[in-house]
C-alpha cells in the first residue's frame, strides 16, 4: 500500500470491489450441491379434517424411525412439505435436508448428481472429483421427489445403494459407506408402473416400506375456509394490504374441484391479494382470476327473484290456515305490504 492519504483511499476502494465482486461469484449461492434447510415443521401444514390428521399422526409416527418413507399424492397436495416436516421431526434435524427431482434432469447428470464421480471420469468431469447428494446428505435426509420419473437403468443403480447402504462414485473402485435417510414422493401410481415396466418392483418395495398419502384438496373440503383464510393473512402481510373475504366467496371456494390441489388455491388466492383494491373480496372478483368464475345475477333479477319466492310463501301460508297477522310476524313485514303483494300478484295473474 502506498504511504499516504492516497494509497489508503485506493486500497479502501480495492477491498470494497474484491468484496463485492465475491458476493456476486456463482460459487457463494446456495445450491442442492451445498445443502438444503427443511423449512417447514407439520404445524405449517395446515387443516384439521379427519384425513389430514390421520397424515400427521403417520408422520410423527414415521419420523422416529429410520425406514424409507413413499409419499404419494397429486401434484400440488404438498408432498415436499411433508418431507421437510418428517425430516424436521426426527433424530436427523440438525443434519442436512436434501431435495433433488428425478424428472427434472437428464440421464447422465442425474447419475452424477446423485452418485458423484472420480476426477477425469467423464468430458468435463473436475479434475479433483465431486461428491454425489448421497454423500452430502449424510447423517441427514436425501428427499428423492419424482421417484416415479427416475429413469429405468438408474433404478438399479439406486436399489444397490438402498441395499448396501454405501455408495460408488462414477468412475471408482472403492465404496463410501453412508448414513441417509431416504424420503421419496411422487405422483403417479408406482403400482401401475411396475406392471408396464417402467419401474423395478424390488426398488417400489424397497421405498414403500412406509407409505403416507396427501389426500386431494377436494376430499378435504372442510379445509378449504381455514386454508383460505391463513393464506390470505399471510399475502396481506407479503403485500400490505388488509382483504377479507365474503361467506360467499368462501363457500364457493368450497364447491370447486381444485386439480392444482393447495398450490393452485395459494395462487389464486395470491392473485386475489394483488388484484382486487377494495378491502372486501367478493364473487364478482373471482372473475380476475378464474378461468370460469360465477355467474353473480343481476342485483334487480334477484330482487324480483326474492319477491316472486316471497308471494308464493305467503300463499302457502294463506292455504295452511295462517292468518294475515300471523304470516307478517313471521316475515317481520307489515300487514298492509302483505295484501299489497297480493293484490299485485293477483292483477298479474287475471291480465
Amino acid at each position: 500500500m502506498q504511504p499516504g492519504w492516497g494509497g489508503l483511499v485506493r486500497a479502501f476502494f480495492k477491498a470494497l470491489w474484491s468484496l463485492r465482486q465475491s458476493r456476486m461469484a456463482p460459487g457463494r449461492t446456495i445450491s442442492p450441491r451445498s445443502g438444503m434447510m427443511a423449512y417447514y415443521h407439520l404445524d405449517d401444514i395446515i387443516g384439521t379434517s379427519p384425513m389430514m390428521q390421520q397424515v400427521k399422526r403417520l408422520a410423527r409416527i414415521y419420523a422416529a424411525t429410520e425406514s424409507t418413507i413413499l409419499i404419494t399424492g397429486e401434484s400440488g397436495t404438498g408432498k415436499e412439505m411433508m418431507a421437510q416436516a418428517i425430516h424436521n421431526l426426527s433424530s436427523r434435524c440438525h443434519g442436512p435436508f436434501i431435495a433433488i427431482n428425478c424428472g427434472a434432469v437428464s440421464e447422465s447428470l442425474l447419475e452424477s448428481e446423485l452418485f458423484g464421480y472420480t476426477g477425469g471420469s467423464f468430458t468435463g468431469a473436475r479434475r479433483d472429483g465431486r461428491e454425489g447428494l448421497f454423500e452430502a446428505a449424510n447423517g441427514g435426509t436425501l428427499f428423492l421427489d419424482e421417484i416415479g420419473d427416475m429413469p429405468y437403468n438408474l433404478q438399479n443403480h439406486l436399489l444397490r445403494v438402498l441395499q448396501e447402504r454405501s455408495v460408488r462414485r462414477l468412475g471408482a473402485h472403492n465404496v463410501i459407506p453412508i448414513d441417509v435417510r431416504i424420503i421419496a414422493a411422487t405422483n403417479k401410481d408406482l403400482e401401475q408402473a411396475v406392471q408396464e415396466h417402467h419401474f423395478r418392483l424390488d426398488l417400489y418395495y424397497r421405498l414403500a416400506v412406509l407409505l403416507i398419502y396427501m389426500p386431494l384438496l377436494r376430499q378435504r373440503r372442510e379445509d378449504v375456509a381455514v386454508l383460505v383464510r391463513t393464506l390470505l393473512q399471510r399475502f396481506n402481510e407479503q403485500y400490505g394490504q388488509p382483504h377479507d373475504l365474503g361467506q360467499d366467496v368462501l363457500d364457493y371456494f368450497q364447491t370447486l374441484p381444485w386439480p392444482g390441489n393447495v398450490r393452485q388455491l395459494a395462487n389464486t388466492i395470491e392473485r386475489l391479494s394483488l388484484v382486487v383494491r377494495e378491502e372486501k373480496i367478493t364473487l364478482p372478483d373471482l372473475a380476475w382470476v378464474l378461468p370460469n368464475p360465477p355467474v353473480v345475477p343481476d342485483k334487480n333479477v334477484r330482487d324480483r327473484n326474492l319477491k316472486a319466492m316471497t308471494y308464493d310463501y305467503i300463499e302457502k301460508l294463506y292455504q295452511d290456515g295462517k292468518s294475515v297477522s300471523d304470516i307478517a310476524k313471521e316475515l317481520g313485514i307489515s300487514r298492509s305490504t302483505i295484501y299489497r303483494m297480493r293484490q299485485k300478484y293477483q292483477n298479474k295473474k287475471d291480465m
